[in-house]
């Protein structure tokens, strides 16, 4: 168990700062604005457009698109390793452990629920 925390740790230590870029992008993202109006009525703060493109890493080619590729995908088993090693944590220390499930369970329904809220419309 012990080895687990740790190996939690440093890859939540090492993969934040991912973490934290990609939860408040995708926010701005989720309300495009990252994106300027061709209206006129909005116009997108350059930072935000720039920093908007990490997500589009198919615009990058060459050498540098695959190594950027390449590193999305480490990232992104990381992230699982992070959440798969935290789960079985969860599952091992916590207790009561019913609601263990009960928060797995709504993460797992909230955004199933959202999606399917969205799609009725």
């Amino acid at each position: 168990m012990r080895l687990l925390l740790r190996i939690h740790r440093y890859l939540g230590c090492f993969l934040a700062p991912a973490m934290l870029f990609f939860a408040v992008s995708g926010a701005w993202q989720a309300f495009r604005l990252h994106e300027t109006k061709k209206d006129g009525s909005y116009r997108a703060p350059p930072v935000l457009a720039r920093l908007s493109e990490v997500h589009k890493a198919e615009r990058i080619s060459g050498t540098a698109g695959t190594l950027f590729r390449v590193g999305e995908l480490a990232v992104a088993v990381m992230f699982a390793t992070t959440a798969i090693i935290g789960l079985v944590m969860a599952f091992r220390i916590a207790r009561p452990i019913w609601l263990v499930w009960a928060c797995l369970a709504g993460g797992t329904a909230l955004p199933v629920l959202l999606a399917a809220a969205a799609r009725a419309r």
